[in-house]
């Protein structure tokens, strides 16, 4: 199996979305803090669009703590899983998830592969 996702958004249909519940709805405080220093809008909205896309894939909504969304430190982000997110993953016998993300000043766009 072999899927690609990709998503587009501009940063104030992100904003709207992302002020539909609070950032701890969405993130964990490690996320959180990894963009401080960042646009926040940008940043967590990229990070939304990639959990967005593994849950639509794996049908289930709202556990979006249950994808964790770090960068090495040349940038590329990687992720991990637990929950039932974890489950889903393990049951699909889903080997491989690998994301890459790309903004310009008013859009946020990610690809997601599952292997």
């Amino acid at each position: 199996m072999y899927k690609e996702i990709v998503r587009v958004k501009s940063l104030d249909e992100i904003e709207t979305i992302l002020s539909k519940h609070s950032d701890d709805y969405y993130f964990i405080d490690k996320e959180l803090k990894s963009v401080e220093h960042k646009n926040p809008v940008k940043s967590l909205g990229a990070r939304y669009l990639i959990k967005k896309s593994i849950l639509d894939f794996l049908e289930l909504n709202n556990e979006f703590k249950d994808i964790e969304i770090e960068n090495e430190q040349n940038g590329k982000p990687v992720i991990s899983f637990k929950g039932r997110v974890k489950d889903k993953i393990d049951d699909k016998k889903i080997r491989n998830v690998q994301v890459s993300i790309s903004h310009s000043r008013n859009f946020v766009s990610t690809l997601v592969v599952i292997e």
